[in-house]
């Protein structure tokens, strides 16, 4: 999964950007919602955001290791 989301951001970088600034969105969002309205059941949009946060950063590792253009 990971190494199929790192050729996917390479081919498709303008889609990465997005899901990037979607999952950043639902972050700051739930955030503001869970601190203003003190509902925990804004932490869900946090649970949402670490599956992603992981796929990202294990995607970003095999792209800097293996389809790196510096080799």
């Amino acid at each position: 999964m990971f190494r199929a989301y790192a050729h996917f951001s390479v081919n498709h970088p303008l889609m990465h950007y997005t899901n990037l600034l979607i999952v950043l969105a639902v972050f700051i969002t739930s955030c503001y919602q869970l601190l203003a309205n003190e509902n925990l059941t804004f932490a869900s949009g946090i649970l949402f955001v670490v599956l992603p946060t992981i796929v990202f950063a294990r995607s970003s590792d095999y792209k800097r290791k293996y389809l790196s253009t510096n080799s």
